[in-house]
């Protein structure tokens, strides 16, 4: 099974599979980093329209539970209850509900996705500064939380001069299924984090399928969590870097430890998995099959998704693609596949109403046999995309405040 893997060998990004090429440097910024029309510290200004459909959102989400409660509650199998205000966020986009992006082109697609984001975020978050670069010619997003004597009212420019006590840091990536999602749909999260954990935050905008399969992601949120974990970047502990994602972002936080290890280097101070998708070979599971369709992510997104990023189904057992399969000792070159034993302190978040939440919880599990620490968090009345939804979800809001707290401990 190993040496069919071996085939990406004449691609870009192929150096992860042979240890010998694995310094090659990443490549520098031009059009494989052009899927986004602008790189800059701040999302684009949403229409009238959008915003004004924003505070309608958190208006109805915000009404009192008794009164949420009258539309029902909902149950599942697992005896979990949905969140009232998720439960009328369900109901408003099914009526409201228009073009699929798995019906659309991946550039319209991802403009869909923003918005979809936008109106469950919430209002902006103030942090310290928050500086558009590039890192191993990878476009990124740095957040740095204000100075301990106070928080700024507004962000305000990266100056260069940042603290001089290097901070810890996460490098953070974000999800929509490896093809879809950007620095914008998840700039409220990062601002979250870097303001509630007090650490400096890297969004990181990873190439995307299907332009770019795996594994280039993957090769991108490498790169990246290398160089600040070489002491890169003069306000970031090199020793305190953590990397962590939610769905397809916490499948590549997963498998960028893997490699890692595989390489022999040193291991992030802990991995943020929030919805991880870990099994992109088998959606088989008992979430899988209960929460189809219905909650957010469905079962014909999955495999729309995971088409366009892994378009070789055979590839899909390798432990890179699919960090699972390494909790069984499934083969890959340079050991990628050996058991889950000496990888980074684990932060697990699952959603008691999403697909992915079994393969999550399997995966925590996992690792805990193997002997790494490792938190499971989970949030039985969520579902899957809560980590960028706090504007309109309670629930949401406290598994980010949850998490906030492991990361100021690193």
């Amino acid at each position: 099974m190993a040496r069919r893997f071996l085939r990406k060998a004449g691609r870009a990004g192929a150096t992860l599979w042979l240890p010998n090429h694995m310094n090659q440097p990443a490549p520098r910024p031009n059009s494989a980093h052009s899927q986004r029309a602008t790189h800059s510290a701040v999302p684009p200004k949403q229409s009238l329209i959008t915003q004004a459909t924003a505070k309608v959102a958190q208006l109805a989400t915000s009404l009192p539970e008794p009164l949420l409660k009258r539309l029902g509650t909902v149950t599942n199998s697992d005896g979990d209850t949905l969140a009232p205000d998720v439960n009328v966020s369900l109901k408003l986009l099914s009526i409201v509900e228009g073009e699929n992006f798995t019906e659309m082109p991946a550039a319209e697609g991802r403009k869909l996705l923003d918005r979809e984001a936008y109106l469950a975020a919430g209002e902006r978050i103030p942090v310290g500064s928050v500086e558009a670069t590039h890192i191993e010619g990878v476009p990124v997003r740095i957040y740095r939380a204000a100075p301990a004597t106070g928080t700024s009212a507004a962000d305000t420019p990266a100056t260069g001069t940042e603290p001089s006590a290097p901070s810890s840091a996460l490098v953070y990536l974000h999800g929509g299924g490896w093809v879809l999602g950007s620095l914008d749909s998840h700039d409220n999260t990062c601002r979250f984090l870097c303001r509630h954990a007090g650490i400096t935050v890297v969004s990181v905008d990873y190439r995307l399928a299907p332009e770019h399969a795996f594994p280039a992601g993957l090769t991108d949120a490498l790169n990246v969590t290398k160089h600040l974990m070489a002491g890169n970047i003069a306000d970031i502990d090199p020793a305190r870097v953590a990397v962590g994602g939610d769905s397809a972002g916490g499948n590549l936080a997963a498998a960028t430890c893997l490699q890692l290890r595989a390489e022999g280097a040193a291991q992030p101070a802990l991995q943020v998995l929030f919805v991880p998708a870990l099994n992109l070979a088998r959606l088989d599971t008992p979430s899988h099959k209960e929460f189809a369709e219905g909650f957010f992510l469905t079962a014909a997104e999955m495999d729309w998704y995971i088409a366009r990023y892994c378009p070789d189904k055979a590839e899909r057992e390798n432990p890179l693609v699919s960090p699972l399969f390494a909790a069984d000792g499934v083969g890959a070159p340079g050991g990628v596949g050996e058991g889950l034993a000496g990888l980074a302190p684990a932060y697990v978040a699952v959603a008691g109403f999403d697909p992915l939440r079994d393969e999550g919880l399997a995966y925590g599990a996992a690792l805990q046999a193997a002997g790494v620490p490792t938190t499971i968090k989970r949030y039985g009345s969520l579902v899957h995309p809560f980590v960028n939804s706090m504007g309109i979800w309670k629930g949401a809001r406290q598994a980010l405040a949850d998490v906030s707290e492991a990361l100021r401990a690193i």
